[in-house]
């Protein structure tokens, strides 16, 4: 029999979303049933957003995953007992063992999940499109802190046995990966966190100095193990990509990077704490970085989880909700925050990265309440320009809320028939954006009173996001009939996409190739954005290619020579350019030269409906396919193969 106890009666008495009309009019509310407190005043009738109803994994599919490793640790068991009989099917080489340990340890230790849509794709020989991503823990363990299901419009993501990460991770032996890191002399450490706090720390400020010279400090000598979680991120992160890294060798430094990489995840999955959040977002951006998308949507949705079970995303929301809108915004980020003042700094950057690194898709699983608050306060609350950081993560947290909401709406084809509606939508969403970049300093380069020259990067992550959001925005509403701009939505949203790529490669042409280089996995995508869309014009309008798209592909190739990322969408975009160029020498009558169609790009990059996330992990098998006739140059070095 149901109890009416007075948590359940007055959860009844509140919708779990906000009214059509509250969000219209960028006011809280306060999702009273049967109708909200404003819609009584205003005497109007009410009518909440609709939620949709998530899946959730399938019956018995943890009784079949829990049977899977119970009968692996058995096989082991019995292999190494030589209780098994040798028989030609039974192979108990030192492999097999290895190869069985790994695959516990994946199924144990991996956050995603793989969906039976992938398990019957693979098997069926098809390609999966549309695969929801799971992060798994079991309800009823010690450990079970972080539990998290992302909707079932998730972008593909490739299963782990598929995974290029988890086919060079079971090469590796972690004694190896030891015996690299007691090689190097605590020194070492100490450059590479330094330099990890030059070149990331000052876009990415999440980790204190003081914690990490505290714990470089502790390191035994010679340095066989490291403790702290966040310094073992750190290093993670630093070895996979800082050019210090590589008396260990290519090999050597991929090596130890995954072996730590793995001992950050096995701790931070383990327990829901601070040090997690931190050191899960560097794992994020190592991940990004190294092309391994869907495995940051998934730490991602991991620490999202954990702000939410231990209190973060309250104690935020409440903070939120006696400050004025136009206060709210991030705090300071002094050098010398810890522990619990640092929390809701992380906070902050934990929603900042998120809404940037899932630009462009419609499936964002965040916590209603939070984001819902921060959608209403987007175009009343205003950053602190004082502080660039503070302005870039005001930019990023709460003024891409709105076109994320828009995204989904047009998903959901609330639009379909109400095109003067989303010009005008976009038209708003459009000016905020904007009003980010003519509000801050035209350089990002500042001479300081002794004669040097420093570099802000938030400066220039400011800019290049917002044209780049811009582009994402208007890009939805394109279409082009025989050559020329469709009548739907007219020419603003082409003029607009256009302004906004000028815009980016001005900024761009302001910086050094080793500003660019030195510098977030982010800008691979938003560079990505500005030039496909050029691309999709050029092919539509039958355009020749402008001196500004060489600018585009110039800071794309600097911001490779450190990401992975930024390398393969090189590749995607310089094969596009051949098949256009080819196309081009078709169409004037010239038939002895032609691209053949198996080498072509699939045919959704030329859609400007679809997002570059949501062509991401198709073109990246596309990729995969033609590797060896398209990674040419330099990029045929080490970093082919080890990224």
């Amino acid at each position: 029999m149901r109890s009416d106890s007075p948590e359940s009666t007055a959860s009844e008495q509140r919708s779990s979303t906000v009214c059509f009309l509250c969000r219209q009019r960028k006011t809280k509310c306060d999702r009273t049933l049967p109708r909200c407190g404003f819609c009584i005043k205003a005497k109007v009738a009410c009518q909440y957003v609709s939620k949709p109803k998530k899946r959730g994994l399938r019956a018995g599919y943890v009784s079949q995953l829990e049977s899977r490793i119970e009968s692996l640790e058995n096989e082991i068991s019995n292999l190494r007992n030589l209780q098994l009989p040798l028989t030609p099917a039974t192979d108990s080489s030192p492999e097999r063992l290895e190869r069985l340990e790994q695959e516990i340890l994946n199924l144990k230790n991996n956050t995603v999940i793989q969906s039976p849509q992938v398990q019957s794709s693979i098997s069926s020989g098809l390609s999966p499109t549309t695969v929801p991503a799971v992060v798994f823990n079991e309800p009823n363990t010690p450990h079970s802190t972080v539990t998290s299901s992302i909707s079932n419009s998730t972008p593909a993501v490739r299963s782990p046995e598929l995974s290029r990460w988890s086919r060079l991770g079971s090469q590796f032996d972690p004694n190896d990966a030891v015996s690299d890191l007691i090689g190097l002399p605590r020194e070492y450490l100490f450059s590479l966190a330094d330099q990890y706090f030059k070149e990331t720390q000052s876009w990415f400020p999440i980790v204190n100095q003081q914690h990490i010279q505290k714990a470089l400090e502790e390191l035994p000598t010679p340095v066989s193990h490291i403790d702290d979680i966040v310094l073992r991120a750190v290093i993670a992160l630093q070895l996979s990509y800082s050019s210090q890294a590589i008396c260990l060798g290519y090999h050597g430094r991929y090596r130890l990077s995954r072996h730590l990489r793995s001992q950050v995840l096995n701790e931070a999955l383990s327990k829901a704490t601070l040090s997690s959040v931190q050191s899960l977002l560097i794992i994020a951006i190592l991940d990004y970085g190294a092309d391994n998308i869907p495995s940051t949507f998934s730490l991602m949705s991991v620490c999202r989880r954990m702000c939410e079970n231990i209190g973060l995303f309250r104690k935020l929301l409440s903070q939120m909700q006696h400050q004025s809108p136009t206060q709210i915004g991030p705090p300071a980020l002094g050098s010398n925050k810890t522990g619990d003042e640092l929390a809701i700094p992380v906070t902050w950057a934990t929603l900042a990265l998120d809404a940037t690194t899932t630009l462009g898709v419609s499936w964002r699983d965040v916590s209603a309440a939070l984001v819902d608050h921060l959608s209403s306060v987007a175009y009343v609350s205003a950053p602190d320009l004082k502080d660039t950081y503070r302005t870039h993560a005001h930019l990023a947290a709460i003024a891409l809320q709105p076109l994320h909401a828009f995204i989904d709406e047009h998903e959901r084809f609330r639009y379909e028939n109400s095109n003067v509606e989303a010009l005008a939508t976009c038209d708003e969403i459009y000016h905020n954006l904007l009003g980010y970049v003519q509000a801050q300093p035209k350089s990002s380069y500042t001479i300081l009173s002794d004669g040097l020259i420093d570099f802000d990067p938030n400066l220039m992550h400011t800019t290049v996001l917002s044209h780049a959001s811009i582009i994402v925005l208007y890009q939805r509403l394109l279409r082009f009939e025989n050559g020329s701009v469709s009548t739907d939505f007219g020419e603003l949203p082409l003029r607009r996409c256009l302004q906004a790529s000028e815009d980016l490669v001005l900024a761009f042409r302001g910086i050094s190739d080793a500003d660019a280089e030195l510098n977030t996995p982010l800008l691979a995508h938003l560079l990505f954005v500005a030039a496909r869309m050029k691309l999709i014009v050029y092919h539509n309008m039958r355009q020749a290619r402008e001196p500004m798209f060489d600018t585009l592909m110039h800071a794309l190739n600097m911001c490779g020579r450190r990401w992975r990322l930024a390398r393969r969408l090189d590749v995607v975009l310089r094969a596009a350019i051949v098949q256009l160029d080819t196309k081009t020498i078709e169409d004037a009558g010239d038939s002895s030269i032609h691209g053949g169609p198996s080498t072509s790009l699939p045919s959704n990059f030329w859609d400007p409906r679809k997002s570059h996330l949501d062509l991401s992990e198709e073109l990246k098998e596309w990729c995969e396919t033609y590797r060896d006739s398209l990674f040419i140059g330099a990029l045929n070095g080490p970093y082919c193969k080890w990224g």
